[in-house]
């Protein structure tokens, strides 16, 4: 383990819920990743040097909070709900944690293939299960969930060889063909990929 912080608060989902206002603990269990299943997907996602991984609609960052604990790799979160990303900047600051960034902003408006692994944990389903929505903060529409699931499958085909991507609790369910999948875990809920050609 790669851990330079104390480790209690990774040892469970619930400790490291506490970090974080009451608020955003009350969305963990739906919505954050759990740790198990982030500390298996990061380290598929790191095996290879100088890896860069993406996290598509972070949160509060706790997926890559979780993997820069865990592996060697520089983690960035992409998130458009500015208040998730202040509050998980300051737990970000308060572990001084220099391999893991949140970015604010839309996932559409950053280039993918400066990152060689992708984690994608279902961030566009509440686009249309509006009762799984997080808050009123973002618009939410079918319309929308089209238009996120054509752009994320037209980047992944455009990534080069090798890439690594994680999914979790996926509702899109076509990956591009290119991708094989090399394991899966927590009853073929993860799913681990990698671009073949």
């Amino acid at each position: 383990m790669y851990l330079t912080q104390p480790q209690n608060y990774f040892f469970s989902d619930a400790a490291f819920d506490n970090l974080f206002p009451i608020h955003i603990q009350k969305l963990s269990a739906i919505h954050w990743t759990p740790i198990n299943v982030a500390i298996t997907a990061a380290r598929f996602l790191t095996r290879q040097p100088n890896a860069r991984v993406i996290d598509i609609g972070a949160g509060v960052g706790k997926f890559c909070i979780t993997g820069s604990f865990f592996t060697n790799g520089h983690f960035t979160g992409i998130e458009q709900r500015k208040n998730f990303v202040t509050i998980g900047r300051k737990v970000i600051k308060q572990f001084g944690l220099n391999k893991v960034e949140l970015l604010d902003g839309n996932f559409t408006e950053i280039d993918l293939s400066q990152f060689n692994g992708i984690y994608f944990y279902n961030s566009f389903h509440e686009n249309i299960v509006l009762a799984d929505s997080l808050d009123e903060q973002v618009d939410r529409s079918s319309e929308l969930y089209n238009l996120y699931t054509q752009h994320l499958l037209t980047q992944l085909k455009q990534m080069p060889v090798g890439t690594r991507l994680a999914t979790y609790w996926l509702s899109i369910t076509e990956i591009p063909a290119c991708y094989k999948m090399y394991e899966s875990h927590y009853s073929n809920l993860l799913k681990l990929w990698i671009k073949e050609y």
